[in-house]
């Protein structure tokens, strides 16, 4: 096996949006690309994290196969790719080898596998029909300003809007985006939908966006929400579970 991206500090962004929520876990290496489906610890958010073959330089893949690791190590070891650096993956007596390379030099960095089990997540099967595409520099400072004032967030999908609405002891917060603004890239919903989420997660999930990144907010009323965007062609999508609320 040999998987080798252009520029190293990619590969690190997007290991970044795994890493947010899941300590380790299981990659399958298919022919089409490098895929997980992991829970977090808490069994209440999971990410779905897809590189496809076309972000690699090189793939040179004779059998697929499965690979256990520690993600937060590996981000680490990662974390020592420089620009202007090469980055190749493989897998030598049951361990990871990462290389980083130029014209004249290399590195190599040997991870052990772990077992993580063969278990398999499966996606929420959840028919969302209202969604919102926002800047995700304005889901960040929004949340920001959340955090002043509560642990948890409410999210609303209108026709007209995106709004992002917090109340707890220490006062009120409501951020809100319209439509055709310069945030809100598009917004469709069929009815309006709005649900509470813990801000923590969403923090994490939009931790690794960076600063021309757009973010697809799926929401339906009290049930999972469903955030995706992409990093440098890598495909990831969250899954929160809501608190249900009784007012």
């Amino acid at each position: 096996m040999k998987l080798v991206v252009q520029d190293a500090p990619a590969l690190k962004s997007a290991v970044d949006a795994i890493v947010c929520l899941v300590e380790e876990g299981q990659f399958e290496v298919k022919n089409d690309g490098l895929h997980l489906k992991a829970m977090d610890p808490s069994q209440i958010s999971m990410v779905s994290f897809t590189m496809p073959k076309a972000v690699f330089v090189e793939y040179h893949l004779p059998e697929e196969r499965k690979i256990g690791v520690d993600i937060s190590q590996l981000s680490n070891v990662l974390a020592r790719g420089k620009k202007g650096e090469k980055a190749e993956l493989g897998v030598e007596e049951g361990r990871l080898v990462v290389k980083f390379f130029g014209e004249k030099h290399k590195r190599t960095f040997k991870i052990p596998l772990i077992e993580t089990g063969d278990r398999v997540q499966r996606e929420p099967k959840i028919e969302f029909q209202n969604f919102a595409k926002i800047k995700a520099d304005a889901i960040k400072e929004t949340l920001k300003d959340a955090k002043l004032i509560s642990s948890h967030v409410r999210l609303q999908l209108t026709p007209e809007q995106f709004i992002v609405d917090v109340r707890g002891e220490n006062g009120d917060v409501r951020a809100e985006f319209d439509k055709g603004s310069g945030e809100v890239i598009e917004l469709n919903t069929t009815t309006a939908a709005k649900a509470t989420f813990p801000l923590q997660y969403l923090e994490d999930m939009v931790k690794a966006t960076g600063p021309n990144s757009i973010v697809t907010i799926n929401l339906e009323t009290d049930r999972p929400l469903k955030l995706e965007y992409d990093i440098d062609g890598t495909k990831v999508i969250y899954y929160l579970a809501p608190r249900i609320e009784t007012d």
